[in-house]
C-alpha cells in the first residue's frame, strides 16, 4: 500500500488514581517501614486526575443536552475527529426522521494518562474508561472515549470511542448488547491488564510505530468488492469480528439487498490524531483504529435501506434525500448508483508476532456519515 498509513492507534487500561509517596503512617512501626522505602518520583502526566475527571464530567453533561436537544453546536464544543463526525451526522438524519436519540449515559471513570515525556508537544492525549448507566449495559463492559488536546490551553475533546470487556465473562450469560453498546459486538475475552510505569502512568509500547500498521492491514484486506471478499488473512485470527464481516458482507451481496456490484473501501479517518499504543500484561498492544468506510453499490437493480436494518439503515434512507424515512413496516425507496459513506472503529490486540485479534467493532453496525445516490 502506498505510503504510511498515519492512523488513530489508541489503547485503554484500568490505571491508578493518584502516585502514592512516601506520607505519615499511623504508629512508629509504620513511619519506619515507610521511610525505609524508597520513595516513589511524582512522574508529570499530560494531565492531572482531577483535571481529566473535570472534563470527563463536562463532556458527559454538555453530551447529554446536545443529545436531548439535537444541539450540533453542544457536541462540537466537547467532541472532535470522527467521534465529533458521527454526532453530526446523526443528529442531521434524526431532525430529518423527527425521532428521537438514546444515547446512553457513562459513569464512574478510571483514567489512562501518559506522562509528558513519552507526549511532547501537541496534540496530547488521554483515556477514560466508564461504564453504562443503564439495565440493559453489559456490566462487563467499559466504554473507551479516547480524549484529545489539540494546542496548549486548547479545551479536551473526545476524539474516538470504543468498548473492551475488562472482566470475565459469567458462565451461561448471554452478552449481545450491541445495541446498548453503540452498535459494537466485543470479544467475549477480557483483554489483559495493562501495564504501568512505577508512577502510575501509562506504559507506551516500544513498537507503536509497528504496532499501528495493523490498521492499514485490516483497511487493506476489508477493502473489496463483495461477493469476492477474502474470508482468511495471515494477519488477523479468524472471527465474527474479522473473518465474519468479511462473510456477511459476501452474503449480503449474494442476494440479500438485491445487490449486483457493491464495493467497499476503507481509508483512515479524517480529523483525527495519533494516540499512544499501550502494553499489556501479556506482551501484547491494544490498538485502536477509526476508519471512513465508502460502498458503492451499482449495476441494473436497485438497492433499500429498510429501517431497523443493520448499520442505521433509517439514517441512510433520510441521508440519501428520501425525507423522513418510512415507519417500521412502510415502503422503503429504491435506489441505484448509491454512495454510503459510514464510521467505522475497530480495537485490535497486536503480538510483537503473530497475527491480530480484533477485541471490539461496530463493522456490522457502522454510523452512517453521508449519502448519496439515484431513486430508482
Amino acid at each position: 500500500m502506498a505510503g504510511r498509513w498515519r492512523v488513530r492507534a489508541v489503547v485503554a487500561g484500568v490505571v491508578a488514581v493518584c502516585v502514592l509517596g512516601v506520607g505519615g503512617c499511623a504508629g512508629g512501626d509504620a513511619d519506619a517501614k515507610a521511610a525505609a522505602r524508597p520513595s516513589v518520583a511524582p512522574v508529570a502526566t499530560v494531565i492531572g486526575v482531577w483535571q481529566a475527571q473535570q472534563v470527563f464530567d463536562r463532556y458527559v453533561a454538555a453530551r447529554g443536552a446536545a443529545v436531548a436537544g439535537l444541539d450540533a453546536d453542544g457536541f462540537a464544543r466537547v467532541e472532535t475527529g470522527p467521534l465529533l463526525a458521527e454526532s453530526l451526522a446523526v443528529i442531521e438524519a434524526r431532525r430529518k426522521r423527527k425521532a428521537d436519540w438514546e444515547a446512553g449515559v457513562f459513569r464512574r471513570p478510571e483514567f489512562l494518562i501518559p506522562a509528558e515525556r513519552d507526549q511532547p508537544g501537541y496534540p496530547r492525549t488521554f483515556v477514560a474508561l466508564s461504564r453504562g448507566d443503564s439495565p440493559i449495559d453489559n456490566p462487563r463492559a467499559r466504554a473507551v472515549h479516547y480524549f484529545v488536546q489539540e494546542a496548549a490551553g486548547a479545551e479536551w475533546k473526545a476524539a474516538v470511542l470504543s468498548w473492551v470487556y475488562d472482566t470475565p465473562r459469567k458462565a451461561g450469560v448471554f452478552e449481545d448488547n450491541a445495541g446498548a453498546l453503540h452498535g459494537y459486538d466485543v470479544r467475549p475475552r477480557e483483554v489483559a491488564a495493562f501495564v504501568r510505569g512505577a508512577g502510575g502512568e501509562a506504559a507506551l509500547s516500544p513498537r507503536a510505530d509497528a504496532d499501528r500498521e495493523v490498521c492499514g492491514r485490516y483497511a487493506e484486506w476489508m477493502s473489496f468488492t463483495a461477493p469476492e471478499g477474502r474470508t482468511e488473512s495471515a494477519d488477523f485470527v479468524p472471527g465474527p469480528l474479522t473473518s465474519g464481516v468479511v462473510e456477511a458482507a459476501n452474503a449480503a451481496a449474494g442476494g440479500n439487498w438485491r445487490i449486483v456490484t457493491r464495493e467497499q473501501a476503507f481509508a483512515p479517518a479524517a480529523g483525527g490524531v495519533e494516540l499512544p499504543v499501550v502494553r499489556l500484561a501479556d506482551g501484547k498492544a491494544l490498538v485502536t483504529c477509526a476508519f471512513t468506510r465508502t460502498d458503492r453499490w451499482t449495476g441494473d437493480r436497485s438497492v433499500t435501506f429498510p429501517q431497523g436494518g443493520v448499520g442505521s439503515h433509517a439514517d441512510v434512507e433520510v441521508l440519501l434525500g428520501a425525507g423522513e424515512a418510512p415507519q417500521s413496516g412502510g415502503e422503503s425507496r429504491r435506489w441505484r448508483r448509491t454512495t454510503v459513506r459510514w464510521s467505522v472503529t475497530v480495537t485490535l490486540e497486536v503480538p510483537e508476532r503473530g497475527p491480530a485479534e480484533a477485541v471490539a467493532c461496530n463493522c456490522l453496525r457502522p454510523r452512517p456519515l453521508s449519502a448519496e445516490g439515484d431513486p430508482e
